[in-house]
């Protein structure tokens, strides 16, 4: 045992070791509390208030009570509700006293004084909530149970809509979501948190430790353990929970799979020292009785786990919780779940199968009551009937109930029906909005504060549109069908994946081979695994078109090689559509793309014979007739369905191909324009069984939008009452004529063209094994209305027609007309 020192030599170790070289944290200073920005933040943000009051009147004192109170209650008069009802929550209000008296930290004044505080949450509770109506309850918990899980992963991978940046992004967020759900982490655990901001913190690559070992069955399996940046345990980093998640004993889904998912973004990022390949992972026989460490490279350990793509830093919660809010919403959710709500619903499931301790271990908590007072169901489980009984108990019934506190629209609509649209659009409101848009449009360019207040009534009008949605979604009917075939599909949301996932060959076996029931080394689990790590790896969910390959543009082989790989997509697939279609004209006299087959057809009888083989098939058609461009390239061209329900002209003019939306659109009008409104009118597509007859033209392009996705209804204001029409007959507003290009020649021009994103789809397609790209059709629960601005998005170039409508009054079919 070492000599005890004396306190003289204690002292003198201090003193060598630079103890009175700088003391400038020695001062009389009170210390206080270091404060997380987003604290500081809301600190700011309530001395803001306080400041601001204080300017409307003059000598306000924070320690005069009844002035405290005045101040409180005009703040919460300027609170608006999160939710239905547009009056704040007395929570809301309780929570902005409370910021507008900190109890110190850096430097942020004390200026509201706590002594005050009582008294203030008082009045808040009593007073001021009688006289305002304040919501005095919280949101009861909602609870992520297994079917919400999945609900989930179903639209992300077998009918999601959804254009991320990168093909990645899809990979990463289901990795989070499973990760978040079998850990019961909090957000800001294994992503950078808004109270964390800057800071960096989340789940790094050091944190997890990869394994694979022999499990019950003595099969190779692999295992993954992560280290959760806990609440309140920054200091005490030691105790951080820790989780494990593996591949799973009893047989399930792929997509339920979270390794496999984690095993992907690994490999993909490189991160194991020993092992570069899928294959060799795959092909390592653990020992017995022990778990066998995958190491990491030493590169990566300081790395974010899930970072941002182009700059590598930890990604922000904000952007995670957007993107998992507009997956819900693309899921049929009017309230979309969170993590906090998978969160509460395993700290349940743990709480029923573990001990107290390791249920507050796994949760991160410190105090025993905070999971029976924030997380714990009001319906507590339990089943007295049955053992009043003594009879067999029962969790189904409330675990039925606990899954019903997030409720969801298998038909949720994603946008607004045609005539709710219809109606907004000539309401005064919204058209007083765009008469004042129109009028500071030419300021605009110049003058920043009209651009600014156009920009105000911009955001005014889409919040016109946003309210009136969710008015829509709140009083929409969800009657249960009796048949999936009473199902009346509406716009292009539910179907658009299903109608363009040939063009995505990875994506397309995954969207199959995710819902089977296999482990990770089957030839399925291989499957998913190998494309997964594709996906993390591209640089966009397209890389070209089925048809139009690269090696088929003959621009290639000539002195001006062209550099396809670094134009844009729209402009890729149609300079080799138009090289190589002038290729196969010079030799065969005639050639055109089948866009639904992705085929060439040479010769103009081989064309005719193809048409006609479509139109016997009439399940095939499609359903949605607008121009689909997915991801910068055309999946789908335009149909009209006039000509397809019409048997009197040639097959190649019914079912012809409109590669640009303005010929589309222009030809669509023709059609409509011969309509006479005073009769019921009929729509002729042959595939669709839509209502005998519409009242009136409105009300057919009503349905032309919800069903076809034909949007014939913009700019179309109220009729005029019959004296007004009879003494002011309207003009008919001519089409914009536009000289035709031949892309058999001019094939350069096509470069300078500019293309934006339009949306439409065909009816749902059933699962398919690896490989197969022909659809089949199956009936469909899901249904909206088309989504008309992104609609309205695409340019407006000019595209010949593989084939010309001609005589179009005579071959009109009469059927249109109904007497």
């Amino acid at each position: 045992m070492p000599k005890k020192k004396s306190p003289e030599d204690f002292f003198q170790r201090a003193r060598a070791k630079g103890s009175g070289i700088n003391k400038a944290i020695v001062n009389g200073a009170e210390v206080q509390k270091h404060l997380q920005p987003k604290t500081a933040k809301n600190y700011a943000r309530a001395l803001d208030l306080w400041n601001g009051y204080a300017q409307d009147h003059p000598g306000a004192d924070p320690y005069d009570l009844e002035t405290l109170k005045d101040f409180v209650r005009d703040v919460t008069y300027g609170i608006d509700g999160v939710t239905a009802t547009p009056k704040a929550g007395k929570k809301a209000s309780s929570n902005t006293g409370k910021t507008s008296q900190p109890d110190g930290g850096g430097t942020t004044p004390p200026y509201l004084p706590q002594r005050h505080s009582p008294l203030q949450m008082l009045f808040i509770k009593e007073p001021l909530r009688t006289e305002l109506g304040l919501a005095h309850r919280k949101r009861i918990r909602s609870y992520g149970t297994t079917n919400h899980f999945i609900h989930l992963g179903t639209q992300l991978w077998e009918k999601d809509w959804q254009i991320y940046d990168k093909p990645r992004v899809r990979v990463d967020t289901w990795a989070k979501i499973q990760l978040y759900v079998f850990t019961s982490a909090r957000v800001g655990e294994f992503i950078e948190s808004t109270c964390r901001a800057g800071s960096g913190r989340g789940l790094y690559f050091r944190d997890m430790t990869f394994g694979v070992f022999r499990n019950e069955h003595g099969k190779a399996e692999f295992a993954i353990q992560v280290v959760r940046d806990a609440k309140n345990m920054t200091w005490t980093p030691e105790k951080r929970p820790e989780n494990s998640v593996h591949e799973g004993l009893e047989p399930r889904p792929l997509f339920c799979n979270p390794v496999l998912t984690m095993l992907a973004r690994a490999i993909a990022d490189h991160a194991f020292r020993d092992y570069s390949t899928m294959e060799e992972l795959l092909a390592i026989e653990p020992p017995e009785d022990e778990m066998y460490h995958l190491r990491q490279h030493e590169s990566v350990l300081g790395k974010p786990f899930f970072h941002v793509i182009s700059t590598g830093e930890m990604e922000k919660a904000d952007t995670f919780s957007r993107r998992l809010r507009e997956l819900g919403v693309r899921a049929e959710y009017l309230r979309c779940p969170t993590i906090h709500d998978f969160r509460a619903e395993g700290l349940y499931l743990i709480d029923k199968l573990y001990s107290t301790a390791q249920r507050m271990k796994h949760g991160g908590h410190k105090d025993e009551r905070t999971f029976g007072d924030s997380y714990m169901p009001n319906n507590a489980g339990t089943d007295l009937q049955g053992g009043y009984f003594d009879g067999k108990l029962r969790s189904i019934v409330n675990d039925r109930f606990r899954g019903m506190t997030l409720h969801r629209n298998p038909e949720l609509w994603q946008a607004l029906p045609a005539k709710k649209q219809f109606e907004l659009e000539n309401s005064l409101e919204f058209t007083a909005i765009e008469e004042e848009i129109k009028a500071l449009a030419p300021m605009a360019k110049t003058d920043s504060t009209a651009k600014g207040s156009r920009n105000a009534l911009m955001a005014q009008k889409r919040k016109l549109v946003s309210d009136e949605l969710h008015k829509c979604q709140e009083q929409q009917p969800g009657k249960m069908l009796a048949s999936p075939d009473d199902a009346v599909l509406m716009g292009y949301h539910w179907t658009q994946f299903h109608r363009v996932r040939r063009l995505m060959p990875e994506r397309d076996r995954l969207a199959s081979n995710l819902f089977l029931v296999a482990p990770i080394r089957s030839d399925e689990g291989r499957s998913v695994l190998r494309d997964m790590i594709a996906l993390c790896q591209q640089e966009a969910e397209v890389p070209f078109r089925p048809g139009l390959e690269p090696e088929k543009c003959t621009c290639l082989m000539a002195d001006h090689k062209l550099d396809l790989d670094s134009k844009p997509a729209a402009e890729r697939w149609r300079h080799i559509y138009g090289c190589h279609k002038k290729k196969l004209v010079a030799s065969y006299g005639f050639a055109e793309l089948c866009f639904d087959c992705s085929e060439w057809m040479v010769g103009q009888d081989k064309w005719d014979d193809h048409c006609k083989s479509h139109l016997e098939r009439p399940e095939m058609l499609p359903i949605q007739c607008n121009p689909f461009v997915y991801g910068g390239t055309l999946a789908c061209p335009g149909y009209c369905p006039f000509c397809l329900g019409n048997a009197a002209p040639p097959a190649p003019t019914r079912i012809q191909q409109f590669l640009d939306r303005e010929k589309w659109k222009a030809h669509l009008g023709e059609h409509i324009g011969l309509l006479d409104d005073s009769k019921a009118t009929k729509c002729t597509h042959p595939r669709q069984k839509c209502i005998d007859a519409f009242p009136s033209v409105l009300e057919l392009k009503f349905h032309l939008q919800d069903v076809h996705c034909i949007e014939l209804t913009k700019g179309i204001k109220r009729r005029r009452s019959t004296n007004q029409a009879d003494t002011m007959p309207a003009r008919r507003k001519r089409s914009r004529m536009s000289k035709d290009r031949d892309p058999d020649v001019k094939v350069d021009m096509w470069t300078q063209l500019t293309y934006e994103f339009v949306d439409e789809t065909t009816t749902l397609c059933s699962r398919r094994s690896p490989g197969t790209s022909t659809p089949s059709s199956i009936s469909s629960h899901g249904s909206s209305p088309s989504n008309t601005a992104r609609d309205e998005s695409m340019g407006a170039a000019e595209t010949p027609a593989s084939s010309v409508c001609t005589d179009l009054v005579d071959k009109l079919d009469p059927r249109l007309l109904d007497e």
